[in-house]
């Protein structure tokens, strides 16, 4: 019982359900309206059919009344109690007529006119009847019984002998009038009924087809509203079958009022929110395939620089060792000579210490992963830093290579710049970089800047060499990536970027020239250094 309840409450809640309630609430309107409107006609046409057939009683009263005189006349009796009676018979009748009584109502008063004929003819028949009969008065009513000649113009009194003729004739031709004007009435009520029959046909038509119509068109209105978004949705779910996820269903707010909220706008908004949500998960799987092959891409390309720097690694690592080996042993199997073992010491030496800083790559490289490499702050001169520890060891480097560069150092403050950096990672940085200009260029200058701008310390490093290659410049600062002429590691530009980036600084770099990134002028390296 308690489940059929919700069902009712739950439908009576629907939009569609008020729809189908509103049609059929119309229906029961017009029907009610019908039947009340047919009913009051009905009503009054039955009243009239009541006073037709009293006014065509009167034609009965009257033929008894006159049935009555006559045979009270052949009589020649005193008893004059028939005629009395028929008279207040008839005299009722007449008065029912218009006045009505419990099952007629009063005559209307488009027809007053007719009963006030009936009523005129009926007190002068009432009159002879009262002064001749009733009252026992054998005189002739002048007013009824006195005749004039047509010829001489004369008043003729009729004789006693012809008295009961002359009574009769008048008796007779009172009674037909009264029963004309009687009849005149009855043909009009007929008429009245006959013209009220024919407006309840109409009214019958007129609301059976006010009823169809309606109900038709609210009946094509719901069934509009509730196929249309049926239609809507078929033709929207065949679209998402095929893979067009921009179909949108329009929803009936934008002028339908309440009904804009039924159950299948509910439907239609599900819908689309449906299609939204398949078409985001969508765009997120593809976004998510593009990472992956992405990340895939980025896997091939390190696991192709991870064998490139193992090969890089193997020949970096055998270069140093085999002079080291070769030469130890030289001196292991050879008798001293302080000369010539002094100038193989120094080669000795030279690639142990090559080999040593690409051991410290590798170990930076993977403490910046694990992202375990700490920094050993402290405040120094970097001025002083750059021209003792740095540009001193880089011009014996130019001098015993024999290359045809100039050194220059360019500092816009005179100042001591006091930086708060680790002095070994912040010179190992400068190292790196001035090791990249130094291998790209071959002739021409390198130049250090350091200049302050606002919070920060700028330090750049400007050559005059090759520029940087359009393949390398996307990934210059990832690991792995070289295209030195010496075959590098390709790890100094990614340690020097991950060093920079700890202190919370940046670095970047770009071709000199005009601008068109042009590798004919060189290029420059730039990192900064926030100060306090």
């Amino acid at each position: 019982m308690l489940k059929y309840s919700d069902n009712i409450f739950q439908y009576i809640r629907s939009k569609i359900g008020l729809k189908v309630g509103i049609l059929v609430f119309i229906q029961l309107f017009f029907i009610i309206i019908s039947f009340i409107i047919l009913y009051t006609c009905q009503s009054q046409m039955f009243s009239f059919e009541n006073s037709i057939n009293i006014a065509e009683n009167n034609r009965f009263l009257t033929s008894d009344l006159m049935y009555n005189i006559y045979d009270h006349l052949l009589e020649d009796t005193s008893d004059v109690s028939k005629i009395k009676t028929a008279m207040n018979d008839l005299e009722s009748n007449i008065m029912a007529i218009k006045n009505g009584r419990i099952d007629l109502n009063p005559l209307p008063a488009e027809f007053s006119k007719n009963w006030d004929e009936i009523y005129q003819k009926w007190i002068l028949l009432k009159t002879i009847l009262t002064d001749n009969i009733l009252e026992q008065n054998q005189k002739i009513n002048p007013v009824v019984l006195v005749t004039s000649d047509a010829t001489t113009g004369s008043t003729i009194t009729p004789s006693k002998l012809d008295i009961d003729t002359i009574l009769k004739t008048s008796m007779e031709t009172g009674i037909a009038s009264l029963v004309d004007s009687s009849d005149r009435l009855v043909t009009q009520l007929r008429e009245q009924v006959k013209s009220m029959a024919q407006g309840i046909l109409f009214y019958q038509w007129l609301f059976a087809i006010l009823t169809i119509g309606v109900s038709s068109a609210f009946v094509f209105y719901i069934v509009r509203k509730i196929l249309k978004p049926i239609f809507a949705l078929t033709h929207a779910t065949s679209e998402v079958t095929r893979g067009n996820l921009a179909v949108v269903v329009k929803t009936n707010d934008n002028g339908d009022g309440a009904f804009a909220n039924d159950e299948l706008s509910v439907l239609t908004k599900s819908f689309n929110s449906m299609v939204t949500a398949l078409k985001n998960s969508i765009k997120k799987q593809n976004e998510l395939t593009k990472e992956l092959e992405n990340a895939n891409t980025k896997l091939k390309e390190r696991d192709q620089l991870k064998d490139e720097f193992i090969n890089i690694a193997a020949h970096e690592l055998r270069t140093p060792i085999q002079p080291i080996l070769g030469l130890s042993e030289f001196l292991h199997n050879r008798p001293p000579n302080l000369e010539k073992d002094e100038e193989i010491l120094n080669v000795i030496i030279r690639n142990s210490k090559r080999l040593m800083k690409l051991a410290d790559e590798i170990l930076d490289v993977a403490r910046i992963e694990s992202g375990s490499l700490f920094l050993k702050k402290e405040k120094f001169d970097l001025n002083e830093m750059i021209l003792t520890d740095i540009l001193r060891d880089y011009n014996q480097m130019i001098i015993e290579n024999k290359k045809n560069i100039k050194l220059f150092y360019k500092s816009y403050d005179q100042n001591p710049i006091i930086v708060e950096a680790d002095r070994n990672k912040l010179n190992q940085v400068i190292c790196n970089l001035l090791s990249n200009a130094f291998n790209f260029t071959n002739e021409g200058s390198i130049t250090v800047i350091v200049e302050r701008k606002g919070n920060e310390i700028l330090v750049s490093i400007k050559d005059t060499g090759t520029g940087i290659h359009p393949q390398i410049y996307p990934k210059l600062f990832t690991a792995f990536v070289s295209k030195s002429p010496k075959r590098g590691t390709g790890l100094g530009l990614f340690i020097s970027k991950s060093i920079i980036e700890i202190h919370g600084g940046r670095i970047w770099a770009f071709n000199n020239g005009d601008g068109s990134g042009g590798r004919d002028q060189g290029s420059t390296f730039t990192f900064s250094l926030p100060i306090k």
